[in-house]
């Protein structure tokens, strides 16, 4: 790893700027941000990942009584860092990319 790189709308955000650059700071790793005007929403890409854990079955089906599916919506405003799922492939990573994280 010779940089961190922050792109979409998080990279706009100044605390996230402040902590990231902090962080890489201390592995000696400079972060690198695009112009404002350039930090557009990720919408799509998270809409991209979507498509593709579906393709790979990595999804919950609705509730099986009908009306509580039409009532449930499952909503993660917080994707996490990691598996989300016990059939996700998780790629080995080095104790420095660890700590990074936690």
């Amino acid at each position: 790893v010779t940089a961190v790189v922050v792109a979409g709308g998080v990279a706009a955000n100044k605390a996230v700027q402040k902590g990231l650059s902090e962080v890489a700071a201390a592995f000696d790793l400079p972060c690198i941000y695009p112009p404002v005007k350039y930090c557009t929403d990720n919408g799509v890409m998270v809409a991209w990942a979507g498509i593709e854990r579906l393709g790979k079955g990595l999804c919950q089906g609705p509730p099986a009584d009908e009306k509580a599916a039409d009532q449930n919506v499952g909503v993660l405003p917080r994707w996490p860092i990691g598996p989300l799922d016990p059939r996700s492939a998780v790629a080995k990573t080095s104790q420095a990319s660890i700590k990074m994280f936690n």
